[in-house]
């Protein structure tokens, strides 16, 4: 890391301009500091220009309760209780019949992930979804990941291929996870991915002692820490249970936010998956109520203030079930037309 930080040093010292170019690197703030933390924010000129794709052809909603309106809350303290899981499950066999073709639903992480199929498993809302849907979930091991992705392909292409008319399976369904090869490498153009579920806010673990020390540099070096800010992530019940937020608890304005942003940006990366030409189109769900909380009046803003601005100026909220069914059945009967 100090080599690979001694080489950005130089390279800014001789060069006239750096230019870097990329899709996912809002929230800019966090890329600013990992690559460059010398140099001042005014130093840096930041662009960013609407997508190819035409508005209508994205339908972003916010989340916040499911069928029998019950708040979706997926914080630590929250996501593995039965109730939760129960609803999740719920909503997605909605979903499923009004979807066309590949759904890729992220969740934080690869035990979560196991721990809700498992739960679906048993209750038998995994049968239910298959009845629409082929099931697959992704590998941990990554030599697995093009075998299942391309079974995922084919099941989707073999849907389709019958035609319209058949009312059974009508496509597929992958259980992916943030972080995982999935996330950051994989295009899920066209039928690939016609939705991306977001489940919850994939926040990083606070036991990653690297990041906590990384967390600690900044929130040392920092000058816009204020006080108060210990506080600050008090909405977030996990919190209370992980020692390593007592780190970020003491790290200022500027280590929450580093850490807030390490979020959001693999939010991005995974519903940035679907969107890969000019006439593709797809919904993309956060489904998560603090995807709508506030500014906590300490200058950390709304958490979908950080994504980019072409999702962002079409988000939608979705109060309930009902208002979400609605949306995404209007959505893929347009796009259908169009396309």
């Amino acid at each position: 890391m100090r080599i690979y930080k001694s080489f950005l040093l130089q390279v800014t010292d001789d060069a006239h301009a750096v230019i870097m170019a990329g899709g996912t690197l809002q929230p800019i703030e966090e890329t600013r500091l990992r690559l460059f933390p010398g140099l001042l924010p005014s130093d840096i000129k930041f662009f960013s220009c609407n997508h190819i794709v035409p508005p209508e052809s994205i339908l972003p909603i916010a989340v916040t309760c499911g069928p029998s309106g019950k708040k979706f809350d997926f914080s630590h303290s929250s996501r593995s209780s039965p109730t939760m899981i129960e609803e999740l499950g719920r909503f997605l066999c909605n979903i499923v019949t009004i979807v066309p073709e590949g759904i890729v639903v992220f969740f934080s992480s690869y035990d979560y992930e196991k721990q809700v199929y498992d739960a679906w498993m048993a209750s038998g809302t995994i049968s239910k979804i298959s009845k629409k849907k082929h099931v697959f979930r992704e590998p941990r091991s990554s030599v697995d990941v093009e075998m299942i992705l391309n079974k995922y392909k084919e099941a989707i292409q073999s849907c389709c291929s019958n035609g319209s008319g058949d009312t059974s399976v009508n496509g597929a369904l992958l259980m992916a996870v943030v972080g995982g090869k999935i996330s950051e490498g994989i295009n899920f153009s066209d039928g690939m991915g016609r939705c991306v579920v977001m489940v919850g806010l994939p926040y990083p673990s606070p036991d990653d002692v690297e990041l906590m020390e990384t967390i600690k540099h900044i929130g040392n070096h920092s000058t816009s820490s204020v006080a108060g800010d210990d506080e600050s992530l008090s909405r977030d019940d996990e919190c209370k249970v992980e020692p390593g937020f007592g780190i970020l608890r003491k790290s200022g304005k500027s280590g929450q936010e580093y850490y807030e942003n390490l979020c959001m940006k693999a939010v991005n990366q995974c519903i940035g998956r679907a969107i890969r030409h000019v006439n593709d189109y797809a919904a993309m769900l956060l489904v998560d109520s603090r995807y709508l909380h506030t500014s906590s009046g300490r200058g950390f803003s709304c958490p979908v203030e950080k994504l980019p601005q072409w999702i962002k100026t079409r988000l939608t909220c979705g109060q309930n079930y009902g208002e979400v069914h609605r949306l995404l059945l209007q959505f893929f009967r347009t796009n259908k037309q169009i396309h």
